[in-house]
């Protein structure tokens, strides 16, 4: 049995997460079904293991996948066997003793910001994001998680604008359930001035700032870039002209979206007509 390495590309729109779970449609799920129509063997979580998880509605780029097999790994092979969304794209064997969540050295999300942050005081925004990076205790900007440690290292945090659009990049060793999302929200409260930039010491000293806890930005904005690992991956082309591909149909597939929306939107913007129902409605039929 050989252990190969892989960079896996998803849009999690139609997946509960990335992680397995019985009885429902998962990145890691799908990944262990074609792997065995590929090869011919068993798969399960414990030959297919992800370098960590996604919530439901989160995309990735940079997602890394160790894949145990007796076979020659050929990801183009194995891509035909996945739903067009997941696709393999780069592919090495991996070193000896590799763990695919313990050897990554850095990870890094984007998040795209909507654009309620073209009103906000982004230098405020930055001040705060500038405070969270560190060692620190995340337990109020993180989700419980069966008691797992909530100290955890931001390496870094930078706002940034391009194509129209500001967004978000983060960097950090490891990342706690929800963190990034709720790091947005908190910092788009402080940017609309709705609470202090003092905030943030409050926050990492463990105390409640929301009555109601930090609730997470939603997760269709959210993009795992890259797991960084010391190793090198050779990347198929025509993978990556796959998912070229399969982004351009999504963004047509919006843009047709939104017209069709758009002209909802404009037939009940118009005066209602009314509709007269015949006197004789006998012979009419019964909707």
């Amino acid at each position: 049995m050989t252990n190969y390495l892989s960079r896996l590309f998803y849009l999690g729109d139609d997946y509960h997460g990335s992680q397995y779970q019985p009885g429902l449609a998962t990145v890691q799920g799908e990944l262990i079904d074609a792997l065995t129509s590929w090869s011919r063997e068993s798969h399960s979580t414990q030959t297919v293991q992800l370098s960590g998880r996604t919530d439901r509605g989160v995309h990735s780029i940079g997602q890394l996948a160790m894949i145990i097999t007796e076979n020659q790994f050929n990801i183009d092979k194995i891509n035909r066997y996945l739903p067009d969304d997941i696709i393999l794209w780069a592919s090495t064997k991996a070193p000896p003793n590799f763990s695919p969540r313990h050897s990554v050295l850095m990870r890094h999300y984007r998040y795209y910001l909507d654009k309620s942050w073209t009103d906000l005081n982004l230098e405020i925004s930055k001040k705060a994001a500038a405070l969270l990076i560190g060692s620190n205790d995340f337990f109020e900007l993180a989700k419980p998680d069966g008691g797992r440690n909530t100290t955890t290292t931001i390496l870094n945090i930078s706002i940034s604008f391009h194509n129209n659009g500001y967004f978000l990049d983060i960097f950090g060793t490891r990342f706690l359930w929800k963190l990034v999302r709720k790091i947005v929200t908190l910092l788009t409260e402080i940017g609309a001035e709705r609470i202090k930039l003092e905030s943030i010491e409050n926050i990492l000293s463990g105390h409640q700032v929301f009555k109601s806890g930090i609730q997470p930005a939603p997760p269709e904005n959210l993009v795992l870039m890259e797991t960084i690992v010391p190793v090198q991956m050779k990347p198929s082309k025509y993978a990556i002209r796959l998912i070229q591909k399969q982004l351009y149909n999504q963004l047509e597939q919006y843009r047709r979206s939104i017209r069709t929306v758009s002209n909802v939107i404009d037939h009940f913007s118009r005066p209602m007509m009314t509709y007269q129902h015949s006197t004789n409605s006998r012979n009419q039929p019964d909707f």
